[in-house]
């Protein structure tokens, strides 16, 4: 179904271009610093296709503006943004420029700590998936559970929450069209089928609960929040590499049931979902989780701004929370895009934590330095490689032209050395050399970590469709730990030399191990005295061949082959015949058919076997 972009947006208007649509209900309020802009730079900049993060400037209406349009119950408002805020806070003390490099000192190397033993998969995974959390997810859901009163019987543990979770990260590995095929005789996978039943799965994944309802308080985000806080507890505790990206990450969901908490940006992969800000190490490892939710974002964060600090803009905010958690700010280096750049925040993060910053900036937001502007840069007249830069107080700013013009603000590293790069002239046909600064190269190395998860997460999506919105954030918890429990096992190769494990085969070893846990299997179809048993390394199938098993009915196309050799064998126990056996009476037989696994009777008076490959 196609979105009718003028019923949706509106009439198109200068003012309102470049402005998201937030979702509000009706009886809900937004502040103006909750608005997200639509255009928030790019995800990193190549040297290929350069996008320019300084868009033609509009005028700031005079007054706060409300357009409000209802179609079927949804409220959709519009609000300008808070580009005055920078306006005021890059002129206060009217800086001056002078043409002075950067010099500091190199970021030192990052080196990993050699471990003794590479761990297996699954312990990299509780690393973050920690069994606390396991332990936290099987009371609230018991919990919940004894307060409905057609679930007063129910009760599970931690290691059959385990099962269940290694259930959703096999699913994806071995993708079928809906969750009932994984026990239908069609599809069905043993993997699944033989290590909890279809209805215990079913039930499992409705109860499941992660907090207490009746404990609610203003956090919009509290049927999930315990799991978001422990996650990060752990991601904090990993090392970080001295250079470090901030970026949004979308989790999607289209379901109207979130409210106002379902974002949407256009510019994104999943257009509509959730919006978390993440920092992350540059081999893509995140370490710290932002969840925004419009006013109450910073005050269900463990780290608490000071009075002054929540007067600065919202992308301002958001970098200084996710700064406050890295252990070494003194040798450490954040690069973002130009939603969060201006030239206070720099300076900021500078005197408050020691901390060097780099990234795209818009021009309304680096203090007008007496550079260049982008109309005359753009001309045809100006060669590609033409850059100038400006300093004010060891905050460089550089105006660098590729295809298009891009503004950089940075505390790092300057221009200089200056390296010539080499690229084809579709109008010569031939390569030319141009200048690329060293900040430019330095920007596009590192500003690509949040993206590289993003991408990692999207291989291997846990399929968790409904209509629960938070169930989409407890997929991306499962996503994101083996991402992160992967990363860090990578690393641990890398320092002992050793060969790394391919991505898909690390969640399947982590699935095997968790599928095994426990003995009990409720619900499942196997008898009361089955045991299942750990798989084999390569995870071909967590539970061998078990006596007593009760079969499926074997596909048409394989009962009525008579090519295939359907042969007689006696068993050593007497089950129910397949064919004449009902609801209201039941028939043993201890002759199974050697192809279809099923029992049948073979007795002088009546021949089931025959008449059960014979008849359609």
């Amino acid at each position: 179904m196609s979105i009718n972009e003028k019923l949706f947006y509106g009439e198109p208007s200068s003012t309102r271009s470049k402005y998201v649509c937030i979702l509000e209900d009706s009886d809900s309020e937004l502040e103006v610093g909750d608005l997200e802009l639509l255009d928030s730079g790019d995800e990193y900049l190549s040297l290929d296709v350069l996008m320019s993060s300084d868009d033609e400037e509009e005028e700031r209406p005079a007054k706060t503006q409300k357009l409000v349009k209802k179609k079927k119950g949804i409220t959709i408002e519009e609000y300008p943004d808070e580009e005055h805020i920078y306006d005021d806070l890059v002129l206060q003390g009217q800086p001056r420029w002078f043409q002075v490099d950067l010099k500091n000192d190199p970021l030192p190397v990052y080196e990993h700590e050699k471990p003794l033993e590479i761990r297996s998969p699954y312990e990299y995974f509780c690393d973050f998936f920690t069994p606390d959390m396991v332990d936290n997810i099987a009371y609230q859901t018991n919990l919940y559970a004894k307060r409905k009163t057609k679930l007063t019987d129910f009760a599970t543990d931690s290691e059959e929450i385990m099962r269940f979770i290694g259930i959703l990260l096999f699913m994806i590995i071995a993708p079928l069209p809906s969750l009932e095929d994984y026990w239908k005789s069609s599809f069905r996978l043993p993997q699944v089928a033989e290590v909890m039943g279809s209805k215990r799965f079913g039930l499992l994944r409705r109860t499941i609960h992660f907090n207490d309802n009746t404990q609610k308080d203003n956090d919009r985000f509290h049927k999930i929040r315990p799991l978001y806080t422990a996650l990060t507890n752990a991601c904090v505790k990993v090392p970080a590499t001295p250079r470090q990206s901030i970026d949004e990450v979308m989790v999607g969901f289209k379901g109207e049931t979130a409210g106002n908490l379902r974002q949407y940006i256009k510019t994104k992969p999943d257009k509509w979902g959730f919006k978390l800000f993440c920092r992350a190490s540059e081999d893509g490892i995140i370490h710290d989780i932002l969840m925004y939710q419009g006013t109450p974002t910073f005050d269900s964060h463990p780290i608490k701004l000071q009075q002054e600090e929540t007067k600065l803009p919202i992308s301002t905010k958001i970098v200084l929370v996710l700064a406050a958690t890295i252990n070494k700010t003194n040798t450490s280096a954040i690069y973002a895009d130009n939603f969060f750049s201006s030239l206070p925040l720099v300076k900021l993060l500078r005197d408050k934590y020691n901390c060097r910053y780099t990234g795209t900036v818009r021009e309304n937001r680096c203090g007008k330095p007496e550079l260049m502007s982008v109309k005359q840069m753009e001309k045809k007249s100006v060669d590609r490689g033409n850059f100038s830069f400006k300093n004010n107080d060891g905050v460089l700013v550089v105006r660098w032209k590729y295809n298009k013009v891009v503004t950089l603000v940075t505390s790092d590293v300057g221009v200089n050395p200056v390296s010539l790069v080499e690229r084809y002239n579709k109008d010569t046909k031939t390569k030319t050399h141009f200048q690329c600064p060293a900040v430019i190269k330095n920007y596009n190395a590192n500003m690509g970590s949040i993206d590289k998860s993003n991408m990692l997460v999207h291989l291997y999506k846990t399929p968790m469709k409904s209509k629960r919105w938070y169930m989409r954030l407890f997929a991306y918890v499962l996503d994101l730990s083996v991402v992160n429990a992967w990363l860090l096992y990578c690393r641990d190769c890398r320092a002992l030399n050793t060969k790394c494990m391919a991505l898909k085969y690390f969640r399947n070893d982590i699935s095997v191990t968790a599928r095994s846990k426990g003995q009990k299997f409720r619900g499942s179809t196997l008898r009361a005295s089955a045991r299942a048993s750990p798989s084999t390394s390569n995870g071909v199938s967590i539970v061998k061949a078990l006596q007593g098993q009760r079969a499926e009915r074997p596909n048409d196309s394989v009962r009525l082959d008579r090519a295939l050799n359907h042969l007689p064998v006696a068993g050593k126990k007497p089950l129910s015949c397949k064919y004449c056996s009902n609801s209201k009476k039941s028939v043993t037989s201890s002759y199974h058919c050697s192809v279809c696994k099923v029992n049948l009777c073979i007795k002088k008076d009546k021949n089931c076997f025959i008449d059960f490959h014979s008849s359609n």
